[in-house]
C-alpha cells in the first residue's frame, strides 16, 4: 500500500459505517437486520458516502481541521455520513407519519432495527 492510501482508508471506513447507520434510520434495514438491495438503497448508500466524503472534506478544509489526526478527520466523515442520509430518513418517516402510521410504530421500528443489528440479527433475543 502506498503511504497516501492509509489516510483515505481511515476516512472511508467511517463513511461506510455511517452510511449503514443511516440506512437503519431510513428504514431500509428492517427489524431482522435484513436489507433488500434495490436501486433506491444503492442510491441512498452512494449518496450518504458521497456526502460524507465531499461534505466532510469541505468541512475539514473550511475549518482548517487538517492539522488534526486522520482518525479525527474520519470522525467528521462519519458524522457527515450519518446526518447526510438522516435527512432522507427523516423525510421517509415523515411521509409515513402523514400517511397515517402511528408515531409509536415508527419509534418501535427504528428501535427494533438497532437491536437486530447490535445482536447480529437475532431480534434482541
Amino acid at each position: 500500500m502506498q503511504e497516501n492510501t492509509i489516510p483515505w482508508i481511515i476516512k472511508i471506513i467511517p463513511a461506510v459505517a455511517g452510511a449503514i447507520l443511516a440506512l437503519v434510520l431510513s428504514g431500509d434495514i428492517d427489524k431482522d437486520a435484513k436489507i433488500k438491495i434495490t436501486l433506491g438503497v444503492i442510491g441512498k448508500f452512494l449518496f450518504s458516502v458521497s456526502v460524507s466524503l465531499y461534505g466532510g472534506a469541505a468541512f475539514i478544509e473550511y475549518y482548517e481541521l487538517s492539522k488534526y489526526s486522520h482518525m479525527a478527520q474520519g470522525f467528521v466523515m462519519l458524522i457527515f455520513a450519518v446526518f447526510g442520509l438522516l435527512a432522507i430518513g427523516i423525510l421517509y418517516q415523515s411521509i409515513a407519519l402523514m400517511q397515517g402510521k402511528p408515531l409509536s410504530e415508527v419509534i418501535s421500528e427504528i428501535k427494533s432495527a438497532f437491536i437486530s443489528i447490535i445482536s447480529n440479527g437475532k431480534g434482541g433475543e
